[in-house]
């Protein structure tokens, strides 16, 4: 008679924090527009279609105090909620038949753990680059060009004119268009003297007011020419809403646990459960969450 070495497939040893973790981890390293835009997050449970209600400042003007008179009480003006639904509920599934060897080998774990992250990430940001309709200041650049250095310093001037604060303002440029502003014959010497690392390791940096990163989520339409949607913007222009999962029903056989990003605000469930057809545990990733542009004319679309 054989021996019995496990009578019982379980998950008991199944790990979910270490899933979690690890996937925010991957997350952190492979997002871009969620980093810069304004986000409200909470540990209060939401569901798929649910509508939130979110308070925003408005601005106030200095007023100049005559002598013996009183002082006028104002009520900020460009103030108001905004209404965002958690339409957008993302998830990725899948298979792990031995899973305490893959908690047990990082490299093991990362073949699960990194494309379902990674897959989670652009779903955030590719709505996020959706709202590029939706903002309102006046759009610069040209379809089928190259943005230049000229190109930046006019997304610039939309958002001054707008009188949009000069902090936390975004340029956020597709890989060819990084290759073009790093070959920009009018910033050589910039990039030789004040950004040598921007020509040894690719990194923009700072250009103009800007904080400039590059992605290869930038939108592109195509077209005669195809016209490539890269953003200038301040934190404000778009907000980004997410809430954790209420509890499962008890008794439901699905195990999961929750973990929210102080960092970037996702938060990220796991649900796990043994799967006899499949031989193994069944390893589901969730996210949460809705997107809106919050104060439209806060951001430009630099075509090019």
């Amino acid at each position: 008679m054989a021996n019995i070495i496990r009578s019982t497939a379980d998950t008991a040893g199944f790990i979910p924090q270490v899933w979690a973790q690890r996937a925010l981890d991957i997350l952190r390293e492979n997002i871009v527009l969620v980093r810069r835009v304004a986000r409200d997050s909470d540990y209060e449970p939401g569901w798929q279609g649910k509508q939130l209600n979110i308070p925003y400042p408005g601005t106030f003007t200095a007023q100049s105090k005559t002598e013996g008179t009183a002082a006028t009480v104002q009520t900020p003006t460009g103030g108001a909620t905004v209404s965002v639904t958690l339409s957008n509920h993302k998830y990725v599934d899948f298979i792990v038949e031995d899973y305490a060897n893959a908690q047990a080998n990082s490299q093991l774990l990362d073949r699960y753990v990194r494309p379902s992250a990674i897959a989670l990430g652009n779903a955030v940001e590719n709505d996020l680059f959706a709202l590029y309709s939706s903002l309102t200041g006046t759009s610069v650049g040209t379809s089928g060009t190259d943005i230049t250095a000229a190109t930046v310093r006019s997304a610039r001037k939309v958002l001054n004119d707008a009188k949009v604060p000069l902090q936390d303002r975004t340029l956020i440029v597709s890989d060819k268009d990084e290759i073009a502003l790093l070959g920009d014959a009018s910033l050589q010497n910039y990039w030789a003297m004040a950004r040598p690392e921007g020509v040894a390791e690719g990194s923009l940096g700072r250009l103009y007011g800007f904080d400039v990163f590059v992605s290869q989520l930038v939108p592109v339409v195509n077209g005669t020419p195809n016209s490539t949607k890269n953003l200038a913007f301040h934190r404000d222009a778009m907000l980004l809403a997410t809430r954790p999962f209420r509890d499962l029903p008890a008794g439901s056989g699905v195990q999961a646990a929750s973990i929210v990003d102080p960092e970037t605000g996702l938060a990220l469930r796991v649900l796990y459960q043994y799967d006899m057809a499949n031989r193994g545990v069944h390893v589901g990733y969730d996210i949460l969450y809705g997107v809106v542009a919050l104060r439209p004319g806060s951001g430009s679309v630099v075509l090019s």
